[in-house]
C-alpha cells in the first residue's frame, strides 16, 4: 500500500514510524526519478537529500518555522511532501511548479533561492528581524556551497547574534563535480568527529548518516530542543537509490533527456580554448566548479597545468584572474552570465580598473528555459558595456567563437564574450574576419528594414522574419562595445530594429540610442529587448513569446515600421 498516496502536507508524516518513513523516501524517490528522467531536471542533488528532507519535516514545524534550502536545487522531496506532490509532474514548466524554491508557490518555500551560498546569510536577516524568537531557523547547505565567501561573512556575523539558528550542512564531496580545494579537505576531516565541539563560535555536531532516518530524527531533535546555534554534518551520497547517478552524479546534477548530442557553444569554447592552451603555455583557464557545464573540462583533460576550478568562489575567480594577468599570464575565467553577477565588483575593481588581460567566456547568456528567474542570463550586456575598458562580443555561431576566442589571443585588455544556452540550427555561408568594432552585414537586399541583431539568437530569428517579409537587411551587431559606428552612420537614413537577448534598460538598443543622440542623428528606431519583467520557469519558445519575441508579434511590428515609412 502506498504511503505517499495519503501525504498531503507533512502534518501526515508526524505519526508514521521509521520503517513507514523508510517506504515513503522510497516512493519520494521513485517519483523523484520518474519525472526528471521523463521531463528534465535536478536529479542527482535531489535523490540525496530525500531522508534529510522527511526528517526535517517530521521534526520540525515549516509552516511557521523558516527552511531556506542553499542553492535551492535539492527542493523536489520538499515540494512533494508540502502539498504539490499532485503538480510535480508540472516540474520547470510554464504555469508549473518552480525547480527551486518560490515562496509564491507555497508558505513551506521560505526564501526564493536559486544561486550558492545565501542561506546563513538570510538566516542573520531573519534574527535580526525577531522570525526566531518563536520560530526555529534551519538552513540546509551543501558542502559545495561552503567554498562560498559568503557563507563566512555570515557565520562570522551569526556568532555575534546570540540567537539560535541551525546550520546543516549537506555534505556528499560534491558541487556539481567532485569538490575542490581546503574547505572539502576540512570538511572530510570533521566526518571523522563524533563528539560536539565550538565552530565559529557555534556548536558543531556530526557527522550523521544523512540516509539513516532514526539517526537523522534524533539529531534533529536534539537541534530544536537546544537553546544555542548548531551546526550539525550530515553525510549523504549524490544521487542516491538511483545506479547511474550514484556513479555519475555530475553527469545526472542537471538532467536534461531531450539535451542534443554533439556541438553546443559550451563545448566549442572548451574545445578551441584547449587547443589555443596547448599552442601558448600562458593561456590558463578558469572555472568556479563548472568544468562541465561550461566546457573547461576539455582544457582540464588537454593541458591540466593550464586549468583550475576554485570552486564556488565567482569573485575569488576573477580577481585571481586578474592578478594573473598582472603577472604575465593570460586567463579565460568560463562562467554562466547568472553566475558572473556574483563577481560584478572585480569586473569593474580588479579587471577593468586596472585594464587587465582577462577574458569572461559567458556562457548561458540570454534566455535560460527550465530554470526561471535566478538563472536567466538577461543582464550582462547592460552591466557590462558601462564600465571603462571593457569590449563586449557577441558570436553569431559556433564558427565566429572560434573566431572571437582567436581574436582574444592577440587583444590584451578586458573582453567578455557572451553565448547562449542554445542549440544553434542556422548555418552561415560567410564568416567576415573579426576586427575590433566591426559588424558584418548577413543579408543586404536594399530592404525597407534593418535589423541589427545581437547574438546566435537573436541573429537566427531576424534571418527568420527576413525570409518571411522579404524586405528586411540583417546586421550581425557582434561588438556590442563598442559599437560599429561606421556602420550606425550609413544607415542613419533606414528604419532600424535592433534585438538582443537583454534586458531593455542600459542594453544595446540603449547603446545604439545614445550614439545616435550624441552625434545629432535621429533614425526611426525600435528596440526589441527584454523590458522590465521576471522571466518564470518555461520553455524557450514560451519565454521568447513572454517577452515579445515571437515572429508573429515582430512580424507585425516590422511591418508597422514598413508602414511608416509608406
Amino acid at each position: 500500500m502506498s504511503i505517499l498516496r495519503n501525504v498531503n502536507s507533512p502534518k501526515d508524516i508526524k505519526l508514521l514510524d521509521i520503517p513507514q518513513l523508510e517506504q515513503l523516501a522510497a516512493e519520494i524517490r521513485e517519483l523523484i526519478l520518474s519525472v526528471v528522467l521523463e521531463k528534465g531536471g535536478h536529479l542527482s542533488s535531489n535523490l540525496g537529500v530525500v531522508e534529510l528532507i522527511i526528517a526535517l519535516h517530521y521534526v520540525f514545524d515549516f509552516d511557521s518555522d523558516r527552511l531556506i534550502l542553499d542553492v535551492g536545487h535539492q527542493c523536489y522531496a520538499h515540494k512533494i511532501l508540502t502539498g504539490r506532490k499532485d503538480d510535480f509532474l508540472t516540474l520547470r514548466t510554464k504555469d508549473g511548479i518552480s525547480g527551486f524554491p518560490k515562496s509564491e508557490e507555497s508558505v513551506y518555500d521560505a526564501a526564493n533561492t536559486g544561486h550558492s551560498s545565501t542561506s546563513i546569510s538570510l538566516a542573520c536577516g531573519l534574527l535580526r528581524a525577531d522570525i526566531g524568537d518563536e520560530k526555529e531557523i534551519v538552513t540546509l547547505i551543501g558542502d559545495g556551497a561552503m567554498t562560498g565567501g559568503l557563507v563566512y561573512e555570515a557565520l562570522n556575523d551569526a556568532s555575534t547574534l546570540h540567537k539560535k539558528f541551525i546550520a546543516i550542512i549537506n555534505n556528499n564531496d560534491m558541487s556539481i563535480s567532485v569538490n575542490v580545494g581546503g574547505i572539502a579537505e576540512y570538511l572530510r576531516d570533521l566526518d571523522s568527529i563524533r563528539k560536539p565541539f565550538s565552530e565559529y563560535g557555534i556548536s558543531y555536531f556530526g557527522s550523521v548518516d544523512g540516509h539513516n532516518l532514526s539517526d537523522l530524527i534524533s539529531m534533529f531533535a536534539r537541534a530544536k530542543s537546544a537553546e544555542k546555534s548548531i551546526i550539525i554534518n550530515v553525510h549523504t551520497i549524490k544521487g542516491k537509490g538511483y545506479a547511474e547517478a550514484e556513479a555519475h552524479p555530475d553527469k545526472y546534477h542537471s538532467y536534461n533527456p531531450s539535451a542534443r548530442q554533439g556541438k553546443t557553444f559550451s563545448s566549442v569554447m572548451g574545445n578551441k580554448l584547449a587547443a589555443l592552451a596547448k599552442a601558448d603555455k600562458d593561456i590558463f583557464a578558469i572555472t568556479a566548479a563548472m568544468a562541465d557545464g561550461t566546457g573547461l573540462d576539455a582544457v582540464k583533460a588537454a593541458a591540466p597545468g593550464q586549468f583550475a576550478d576554485v570552486g564556488i568562489a565567482e569573485q575569488h575567480a576573477l580577481c585571481m584572474a586578474s592578478g594573473m594577468a598582472m603577472g604575465g599570464k593570460k586567463p579565460y575565467f568560463a562562467v554562466y552570465s547568472s553566475f558572473l553577477q556574483r563577481a560584478y565588483d572585480q569586473v569593474i575593481h580588479d579587471m577593468c580598473l586596472n585594464d587587465c588581460d582577462v577574458t569572461l567566456c559567458i556562457d548561458r547568456a540570454g534566455f535560460v528555459s527550465g530554470d526561471g528567474e535566478t538563472h536567466q542570463g538577461l543582464y550582462d550586456i547592460s552591466f557590462l558595456r558601462s564600465i571603462p575598458n571593457m569590449t563586449v562580443f557577441a558570436p553569431k555561431d559556433y564558427r565566429e567563437l572560434e573566431d572571437a576566442l582567436d581574436f582574444s589571443v592577440e587583444y590584451t585588455h578586458p573582453l567578455a564574450i557572451r553565448y547562449p544556452k542554445y542549440d544553434l540550427t542556422r548555418q552561415y555561408d560567410t564568416h567576415a574576419p573579426v576586427k575590433l568594432g566591426k559588424w558584418e552585414v548577413v543579408r543586404d537586399c536594399g530592404g525597407e528594414v534593418v535589423i541589427l541583431a545581437c547574438g546566435a539568437l537573436m541573429n537566427d530569428i531576424a534571418m527568420k522574419l527576413a525570409k518571411a517579409l522579404g524586405n528586411i537587411d540583417v546586421i550581425n551587431a557582434r561588438f556590442v562595445k563598442p559599437l560599429d559606428t561606421d556602420m550606425l552612420r550609413a544607415i542613419a537614413d533606414r528604419k532600424i530594429m535592433t534585438m538582443e537577448d537583454n534586458v531593455l534598460a542600459g542594453g544595446f538598443g540603449s547603446a545604439v540610442l545614445e550614439y545616435y543622440n550624441f552625434v545629432d542623428l535621429h533614425p526611426r528606431i525600435k528596440i526589441k529587448a527584454v523590458d522590465d519583467i521576471t522571466m518564470t520557469h518555461a520553455s524557450l519558445g514560451e519565454l521568447l513569446e513572454m517577452s515579445g519575441f515571437g515572429l508573429e508579434q515582430l512580424t507585425s511590428e516590422i511591418k508597422q515600421l514598413i508602414d511608416e515609412i509608406r
